[in-house]
């Protein structure tokens, strides 16, 4: 009887106890953190989630970022693309699960659902796409190593 009732008490105990976030996971909430961050205006967060020299992929010219300092130049060169263009408040807005997310403890890969919403001279746009990141662990952080946005052509909501 006393090891039926252990038994019981431990599997109770297994099945209600919260499940550890594993390195997927907390690569994932890096990534959400670091783009909640981007779309309330905080650049020094922004900079500080890449790894010196991250490699990022963009729809808008040069297209390409790598080399030290790279995630300052593209934000940069993004602010200038925006206003050459008329844009203002672009925001990246993504779904929480990601289309698919793993990591073996020392880098990992996250894949998340996105929409870029922006005002376009006077016009809200949209485009719906996805954002693929690469992190590597500096030290017990997370650090972006690499992302990219591929989307549709964004159209008026």
């Amino acid at each position: 009887m006393t090891r039926t009732l252990l038994l019981a008490v431990v599997s109770i105990i297994a099945w209600t106890a919260p499940a550890q976030a594993g390195p997927a996971e907390d690569a994932t909430a890096v990534v959400t953190t670091w783009l909640d961050k981007f779309n309330a205006g905080d650049a020094e967060a922004f900079y500080a989630a890449h790894a010196d020299g991250a490699l990022i992929v963009d729809e808008f010219a040069p297209h390409v970022w790598g080399g030290p300092q790279s995630a300052q130049h593209w934000l940069a060169d993004y602010m200038k693309d925006a206003e050459a263009r008329g844009i203002s408040g672009g925001r990246v807005d993504y779904e929480k699960t990601p289309i698919q997310a793993n990591s073996d403890g020392k880098s990992a890969y996250v894949v998340l659902p996105t929409t870029y919403r922006f005002t376009q001279k006077g016009a809200k746009m949209a485009g719906k796409g996805s954002m693929t990141f690469v992190l590597t662990r500096s030290g017990k952080d997370w650090k972006i190593a690499s992302w990219t946005y591929s989307g549709a052509t964004p159209t008026a909501e």
